[in-house]
């Protein structure tokens, strides 16, 4: 039994595929919302036949080709035949080929979650749930207008939610609320650049903007934001898909009927969850067809927007369809009106309420949650991907060395400034170690010493706040080899390596010192990188320079 499948996001692709099932007529016949092929053979009459009517009752097509039956049609009749098959009353082999079919459809989109690069950012995708912190710099958003208009106001609330845990800040300058009015350019304009700004060289983490105008994502890019959120899905700006195209950034695509102004006019669907696929796969292939990458699309069904009470339960309750999109999931369930139409409770007292649909969304395979309660949030999203995933803490093995002014008070400074980073904690450290300096400039010996950790940041992230830890510290890079006030080195992160610009991992140089392979084989010998355990590293180079124990530092 065999189940192929292919993304045919342009009609040329369509007709090489089709054509080689079945030759040039069976391309001739393929329905325009046929962004999809499958082809599937070995399978009984009776599952095949209940996936060619589901396909077809959606405009799709289903045809005998190349020994097998070829089926051509957006992702939401894929759906419509997957729940087909996975029926109670479903035919026989049924269920076993809709598994085949979901998995297939879902690879076609790439390798699967994976850190996804937001210039010298990632997202921590394959990793564990991503939160994305709501930071809106408008007089009229539904929950937190008013409260953060002032880029003084908005570096707090961005502090904040850093400290809590955030993986990502979404700065929005026009409310998307139901029942809003567009924001003149101007106005947005106004509004978020200076707190894109300063958020963006403050903080060591990446800065998304919301918005639909290509003018607000091009001056954001250029102060420093890493990805576009566009609640239109790139339709209300013809330049919006220029625009993150040419900065090679993720961009969220965003499920909407209508605009925020009539979006909750009535809205009506025969079939919500089969409708927001269609839409969100048709949107994917004008941003492929725009030049952005098929690894830097998110797609979010919209919760709230252009949907009753029972139109967002369904969407939750049946969330892994989206997972068809081949692309990971965005889910913003924070506050919304139908936790306060279930539990009867104004936005800021829906903070139990978006836990609940946070969790069971990270179970159903969202990959980014958006919320306002960034601490709580968090705290729901480790513990929903421990269960849900498996996921566990990475260990991590950082080198602290000082000899400027009094070292002993700047690593005990470094480590009370590591144990405070989000989603980290010291749980092992060596004893200090004085050592002779390296390299050609005089100066006094160093004192270093190396900690085990625990933490929930991705290497890039990690070292991104090692180098902010420095920066506040005091230290200047200058003389290569010289003096440092401090110095933090990300020696290991798990099993895994990195080569990006900017992040090596295991660090280049850590296998030939001795001063920090004598820590570090104190308090994690059988640590193995480059095939060896520290002790074996250790063991095969010079006594020189001199490195002595100093002792523990109390």
């Amino acid at each position: 039994m065999d189940v192929r499948t292919w993304e045919t996001y342009t009609l040329a692709a369509r007709k090489r595929v089709l054509s080689e099932l079945g030759g040039p007529g069976l391309a001739g016949c393929c329905p325009p919302s046929g962004r999809h092929v499958a082809w599937a053979a070995g399978w009984p009459k009776e599952a095949l036949d209940r996936l060619a009517a589901a396909v077809t009752e959606r405009g799709g097509m289903a045809v005998e080709a190349a020994g097998g039956r070829a089926y051509a049609a957006g992702l939401g009749a894929f759906w419509h035949g997957i729940r087909a098959l996975e029926a109670p009353s479903g035919p026989p082999g049924g269920r076993e080929l809709a598994g085949r079919l979901r998995a297939a459809l879902a690879r076609d989109g790439g390798p699967g979650r994976s850190d996804m690069p937001c210039g010298p950012r990632v997202l921590p995708l394959g990793r564990r749930t991503a939160v994305m912190g709501i930071l809106n710099v408008t007089p009229d958003s539904f929950s937190d207008g008013g409260r953060y208009m002032t880029p003084d106001a908005a570096v707090r609330r961005a502090r904040e939610m850093v400290e809590q845990g955030a993986d990502v800040i979404d700065v929005g300058g026009e409310s998307t609320r139901p029942g809003a009015e567009p924001v003149p350019l101007d106005v947005e304009l106004e509004r978020v650049i200076p707190a894109v700004e300063r958020i963006a060289s403050e903080f060591a983490v990446p800065v998304s903007v919301d918005t639909c105008k290509a003018k607000v994502a091009e001056r954001a890019l250029g102060a420093g934001a890493h990805l576009i959120n566009d609640i239109s899905a790139l339709r209300f700006d013809p330049g919006m898909a220029r625009v993150v195209a040419e900065r090679n950034v993720p961009v969220v695509l965003m499920h909407m009927r209508g605009t925020p102004r009539d979006m909750q006019v009535n809205p009506v669907y025969g079939s919500v969850v089969e409708e927001v696929l269609d839409f969100l796969d048709e949107s994917i292939g004008k941003a492929l067809s725009a030049g952005i990458g098929r690894d830097r699309i998110l797609v979010d069904p919209g919760i709230g927007f252009g949907k009753t009470l029972d139109h967002n339960l369904e969407i939750l309750r049946t969330l892994d369809a989206l997972e068809l999109l081949g692309c990971p999931i965005l889910l913003g369930p924070s506050r919304k009106s139908f936790i306060g139409h279930i539990l009867g409770l104004p936005p800021d007292r829906r903070v139990e309420g978006t836990a609940a649909a946070v969790a069971l969304g990270i179970a159903a395979g969202a990959s980014v949650v958006r919320v306002h309660d960034v601490a709580e949030m968090v705290r729901v999203a480790r513990v929903a991907d421990a269960i849900a995933r498996g996921y566990r803490a990475a260990r991590a093995f950082v080198g602290l060395g000082a000899n400027v002014g009094e070292p002993l008070a700047r690593l005990r400074e470094a480590l009370a400034r590591l144990d405070r980073l989000p989603g980290t904690r010291v749980v092992r450290r060596s004893s200090v170690y004085r050592t002779e300096p390296v390299g050609p400039v005089a100066q006094p010996w160093f004192f270093n010493m190396v900690v085990e950790m625990q933490t929930d940041l991705d290497p890039v992230r990690l070292l991104a706040e090692l180098l902010q830890i420095e920066a506040e510290m005091g230290r200047v890079r200058q003389t290569r080899w010289g003096p440092r006030v401090i110095d933090l080195d990300l020696l290991l992160y798990g099993d895994e390596t990195v080569d990006r610009p900017g992040c090596q991992v295991p660090h280049p140089e850590s296998h030939r010192r001795r001063f920090v392979l004598e820590p570090l084989a104190e308090i994690a010998p059988d640590v193995r990188w480059k095939g060896k355990p520290a002790v074996e590293h250790l063991a095969g180079l010079p006594a020189s320079p001199a490195v002595e124990r100093w002792g523990a530092l109390e």
